[in-house]
């Protein structure tokens, strides 16, 4: 499974640039610069002011209760004000900086005297080695590094400082071959300064490139006996065998206390799926998914055999058996019908790419226990309307339904959804016979917080229907629903409904009718958005940016945090101006064709952009929303 493992959520907190002083008042802090008569009033110039007046315990208390973007905007207002946030932002426990990537002098003001910081989330694009010193606190229980290349020594000082660490996450962003040379081994040489200071290590997630198959074994000598979540990916066939080989029994290693196992796998078959369920006994989450070049052979693939063998796991609570660009020929209905036989007590279900599973399979799952909480199926090119029939009743407690590119399904499955009265998160995405009756029936789920209808065949009356509805929807994506116009992003956005009030993501990607009107009304009705992805619609122009860049302007504070407008290409050569202070104030991420990074003559050009706003990162590698589906090397332009 690519990502995260079922079940995990990763801690999000709104997290601004924390500059310099020397440079809080200039260029880079364009976004957040406060009204001139405020700070005469905060800073008090007689030296009466009333924020100098008032206890700074309380002028801390306040400001903790702020985001950190907020809690800096206040601290260039005044000396009481800066002090104050610098004492707030200095006890946050939870520091998420994924969406930004900061430099180490950035990062380093960020963490300086935060002592209390317990989860710690880094884009380490643009950091070297010596961002260690910022980053290894004694006080750290999570580390997730993303996109890393760091080498032996700071990774040394994490487990010398990080003697508490329970978590570490790395998502390397190293070639294979520059890994290899390098390090002389990933495993061996990598990792073992973590394992040997941090004893109480029980969460482990390596994302990192093809290796040579004999680092498998250097791994497996140092993966310590705490480990109760381990995550690899990808995994190629013969580094799966050297790692989990089948002719002996670890358990004296690492699999007594393992609970939670997620491989991507070039190839799953059924010796990689008997060797899991028989030598780790406490299996409580199994995660596998496979990406073949080219069909798998027949004698060497998951079939019925290896999902037997699953049945036999009487703890397993969150199941994930997925293959991408391919399928399962040999599992039908039989290996899941045994599988809903003897896993009775399953929450989280994800099936991808089964192929020869029919109603009967999928029904059996679903009619097997009532703790399921989550269904996911994509490519079920057997699932049809019938399976999901009285789901309210045989999975009274499901909160989230995935059915992903299933081409049978249609309005019927979303109307039999809507009994669900606990749903919270409906993935119908490629399913392109989902149509209006659909759509409102959906639309009365008065606890759906995220809906996905991309390619279904929903026109403006549905989405009226939604705009009056009562779902609290916070992310909605339409991509590729094309018999949308701008008359029902109206509807959507100044219906009655509470939509327009909860709405913080939205993508309307693809979609041919979409014009600038569209993009006014969502400037105009939904300001506390903060990802809206425009991509390929063709008649988007420059005014309509104008106006979604002036958002929030009133309040001094813009929401608006990830744009997509590649492939707009109405928009006019010099369509960047748009973005120079003081509009978009607070975006984060822009992705554009890569035909505007080429462009010469532009004016401004992205390197003069990028210096007013340092905080910034544009795209242009046609990645999806905040590159999270990409490794690049360079944050600050993607090409």
């Amino acid at each position: 499974m690519p990502g995260k493992p079922m079940g995990y959520h990763m801690p999000h907190l709104s997290c601004s640039v924390l500059l310099p002083k020397n440079k809080r008042r200039g260029d880079a802090m364009e976004e957040k610069r406060p009204r001139t008569a405020d700070a005469g009033e905060a800073s008090g110039s007689d030296g009466g002011g009333l924020v100098n007046r008032l206890p700074e315990a309380l002028l801390v208390e306040v400001l903790s209760l702020l985001e950190v973007d907020d809690a800096c905007s206040a601290a260039a207002s005044c000396r009481a004000l800066h002090a104050a946030a610098d004492a707030a932002i200095s006890a946050i426990t939870t520091v998420d900086l994924s969406e930004f990537a900061p430099s180490n002098a950035i990062l380093s003001r960020i963490l300086a005297g935060n002592g209390s910081v317990r989860s710690l989330t880094v884009n380490c694009s643009r950091l070297d080695d010596s961002a260690a010193a910022a980053i290894a606190k004694h006080s750290l229980r999570e580390l997730s590094l993303l996109k890393c290349s760091f080498s032996k020594s700071f990774f040394v000082a994490i487990g010398e400082k990080c003697p508490n660490l329970r978590s570490i996450k790395l998502e390397m962003a190293i070639s294979p071959d520059d890994l290899n040379s390098r390090y002389d081994g990933f495993g061996c040489t990598f990792l073992a300064p973590i394992f040997a200071g941090c004893s109480h290590l029980e969460t482990l997630w390596i994302k990192f490139p093809l290796l040579d198959p004999r680092t498998g074994e250097s791994l497996l000598t140092f993966i310590p006996s705490t480990i109760k979540e381990l995550l690899l990916q990808p995994v190629s066939q013969s580094w799966a065998r050297a790692l989990f080989p089948t002719t002996i029994s670890l358990t004296t290693q690492f699999t007594e206390s393992l609970e939670s196992i997620s491989l991507v796998l070039d190839t799953i078959t059924d010796e990689i799926v008997v060797w899991i369920t028989k030598n780790i006994r406490n299996l409580v989450e199994l995660c596998l998914e496979d990406e073949p070049v080219s069909q798998a052979y027949l004698n060497d693939d998951l079939t019925n055999v290896g999902i037997q063998a699953l049945s036999l796991c009487n703890n397993l609570r969150h199941l994930s058996l997925t293959r991408r660009y391919s399928d399962f020929r040999r599992v039908n209905d039989f290996g899941i019908l045994t599988l809903s036989e003897g896993c009775k007590q399953l929450r989280t279900i994800r099936l991808g790419g089964f192929s020869k599973v029919s109603d009967a399979g999928y029904a059996a799952l679903l009619h097997s226990g009532k703790d399921l909480k989550k269904f996911e199926v994509s490519n079920g090119f057997c699932l049809s309307d019938l399976a999901c029939l009285d789901l309210d009743k045989a999975a009274p407690n499901v909160q989230e339904v995935r059915l992903l590119s299933c081409a049978l399904l249609t309005s019927d499955t979303a109307i039999s959804l809507a009994s669900c009265t606990n749903l919270k998160i409906l993935d119908l995405s490629g399913c392109k016979s989902i149509a209006d009756s659909g759509l409102i029936s959906i639309s009365q789920l008065s606890m759906l917080t995220l809906l996905d209808l991309a390619g279904a065949d929903i026109t403006d009356a549905g989405l009226s229907a939604l705009g009056n509805g009562k779902c609290p929807i916070s992310s909605l994506c339409l991509r590729g629903c094309r018999r949308i116009t701008s008359n029902g992003i109206a509807s959507l956005l100044c219906g009655t409904g509470t939509i327009n009030k909860t709405l913080v993501s939205l993508d309307i990607g693809n979609v041919p009718k979409i014009s600038g009107r569209a993009v006014i009304v969502i400037a105009k009705n939904c300001e506390q958005i903060s990802s809206l992805s425009l991509r390929n619609c063709l008649f988007i122009t420059d005014s309509s940016l104008e106006m979604l860049g002036s958002m929030g302007r009133d309040t001094g504070k813009c929401s608006l945090r990830m744009l997509d407008v590649a492939y707009c290409s109405r928009l006019s050569r010099n369509f960047l101006r748009h973005f120079e202070p003081p509009l978009f104030r607070g975006l984060r991420w822009l992705g554009v064709g890569k035909n505007v990074v080429e462009r010469r003559g532009c004016r401004p050009s992205i390197a003069e952009l990028l210096e007013k706003k340092p905080g910034l990162t544009i795209c242009a590698n046609a990645c999806e929303m905040g590159c999270r589906n990409k490794f690049h090397p360079d944050i600050r332009v993607h090409q």
